[in-house]
């Protein structure tokens, strides 16, 4: 199992990664949003609160690493890779969704002049699949530092993250007649094994 500041530069990176991916993909979609008289997809206090969250477990590994569990058995790497392609999987999602919603997205539940429903790419397999990415986000951060820091992270993430799926599904559905369709033939987050025949 790596420690310390390999664990640091580990999260550091994914973590980079993810605010990079974010920054180019909302930029892209500025523009459009601009011409649509829309607001920005950026929410300030969600960036900030992201930036404290990646130092804080950023410097656990190196400055309190008691509260993490640290193995030299070959399963604790292996665990950490498992984390790592999480990572990587996760992140693919979320472009993935992210050019599937285009301009519609945006770090705060709103409905547009021109919202409509976007059941493509992997909104065709579960409805929330932005939130889908964040929780393989924070489950491989717990794996590459399994420690109370990161447990109490994946914890707030699917707590909060489940809320502001259940706010935008409320929201949508009461503008959207579509949305109400899309929900009963979509699971929420975890896509349908066998599917429904007509």
């Amino acid at each position: 199992m790596f420690t310390g500041i390999y664990q640091s530069i580990t999260i550091l990176v994914i973590g980079a990664a993810f605010y990079v991916m974010d920054f180019l993909i909302i930029h892209h979609f500025e523009q459009t949003r601009r011409a649509n008289e829309m607001k920005t997809g950026r929410a300030w206090d969600f960036t900030i609160m992201a930036f404290v969250m990646v130092a804080i477990l950023v410097l656990q590994p190196i400055l309190l690493p008691q509260i993490g569990l640290r193995t030299a058995a070959w399963w604790g790497l292996l665990i950490q890779c498992t984390g790592i392609l999480l990572a990587g999987f996760s992140l693919s999602l979320h472009i993935w969704a992210r050019f599937h919603l285009k301009h519609f997205y945006a770090e705060r539940v709103e409905i547009t002049e021109h919202h409509q429903v976007i059941d493509t790419g992997p909104y065709a397999i579960v409805r929330h699949p932005i939130v889908v990415s964040f929780f393989g986000l924070a489950t491989s951060l717990m794996l590459v530092v399994p420690s109370l820091t990161t447990l109490a992270l994946v914890i707030y993430t699917f707590w909060d993250f489940s809320h502001a799926a259940a706010a935008e599904e409320k929201l949508l559905s009461e503008s959207l007649p579509d949305y109400v369709l899309y929900m009963k033939r979509t699971p929420r987050f975890v896509p349908r094994i066998i599917t429904k025949s007509d």
